[in-house]
């Protein structure tokens, strides 16, 4: 775990950032600690249908394919335990609904969360699960629960019933914390606190209500209880919002699938105030996802090139250094950085 000296120094840091405001600075909860490797999911196809999730050092060197998913599966979203000891990720075959495994970076000790579906299922009699992420103390998942029928909307299709549920990282004592009304949307990306009492997760409007394909960053308590929308809808923020290691600050993207604006990187705390732009790419600058280092001092983005495939950078939040760190030709996102 991080000394208090290293958390004041992160801290120090981040707020630094908030007073001065940046000139071109800049998944899953970020453990407190000193940098380990990234995990990141890459696309072995344009269509982005096959994949799996890989790890990489901070210096672009070590690189390792960690999970090798069935033939056309894709495993996606990773997320490190707190303890390092495990990596969560979704996988997804089709014919089946996606289901949620923890694997041991090296690859080993592969494991699902709960029974995986049986063949030829769907989530009208078995979930689908996804975007899981890590307690505090590496011992439950808090995931996106999807289950009911599919309804054609006007933008995309809608699953009935979208939920939030927290289990232990077995699959057992599995229970809802939090669920919209039937065909109201999307509740995605849910992620711990550092401290375990709150939640971070996303909404996206259904194509069936005021707010079609709009999203927004929520907090809550850990029971569901107090909900708090801290962006605002007509902004279409979120992403995969994440924590900083010492739980002040959360970092999201803007104007996710809306190009009315160029989509930027931002701070915002957890009550919703203090909220401060970290980037200012140029226009038709593509970014994706990010997440804080464990130090608290830099993020991990992904970021699309001029080749048109996304690669994943390093950001300095102290002075907006950015570093390359993929280097391949596929599709490199859903970076998390993990503890060493």
């Amino acid at each position: 775990m991080k000394s208090k000296a290293s958390r004041r120094a992160a801290l120090v840091s981040l707020l630094a950032l908030v007073g001065v405001g940046c000139a071109l600075a800049t998944a899953e909860a970020t453990t407190p600690g000193a940098n380990g490797a990234i995990a990141f999911r890459r696309y072995f196809d344009p269509d982005q249908t096959t994949g799996a999730v890989f790890t990489i050092g901070a210096d672009g060197k070590g690189e390792r394919q960690v999970t090798k998913p069935p033939a056309g599966g894709l495993d996606d979203q990773p997320d490190w335990a707190p303890d390092g000891s495990l990596i969560a990720f979704s996988r997804c075959v089709v014919g089946l609904p996606c289901h949620v495994f923890v694997v041991a970076p090296d690859g080993t000790g592969l494991a699902p969360v709960g029974a995986p579906c049986p063949a030829v299922t769907n989530p009208q009699v078995c979930p689908d699960d996804a975007n899981a992420s890590f307690s505090p103390d590496s011992q439950r998942i808090v995931l996106t629960q999807s289950t009911g029928r599919d309804k054609k909307g006007a933008e995309s299709n809608q699953i009935e019933h979208s939920a939030i549920a927290i289990a232990n990282r077995d699959g057992s004592d599995r229970h809802v914390i939090r669920q919209g009304a039937p065909y109201s949307g999307d509740l995605v990306f849910p992620v711990f606190s550092p401290d375990g009492k709150q939640l971070v997760f996303e909404s996206v409007g259904s194509s069936f209500g005021p707010r079609a394909g709009q999203r927004a960053v929520y907090t809550m308590g850990v029971d569901g209880s107090h909900a708090r929308r801290i962006t605002p809808w007509k902004e279409s923020d979120g992403d995969n919002p994440d924590w900083s290691p010492d739980g002040t600050w959360i970092v999201f993207r803007s104007h996710v699938d809306d190009d009315s604006a160029q989509s930027q990187i931002f701070l915002i705390r957890p009550d919703g105030s203090g909220r401060k732009q970290v980037t200012h790419f140029a226009t038709g600058t593509s970014i994706l996802s990010s997440s804080f280092s464990p130090d608290g001092t830099s993020l991990v983005i992904s970021k699309v090139a001029a080749s048109g495939n996304s690669r994943l950078h390093t950001l300095r939040l102290r002075d907006g250094h950015m570093q390359r760190v993929t280097h391949s030709k596929l599709w490199d996102s859903a970076p998390d950085w993990g503890p060493r």
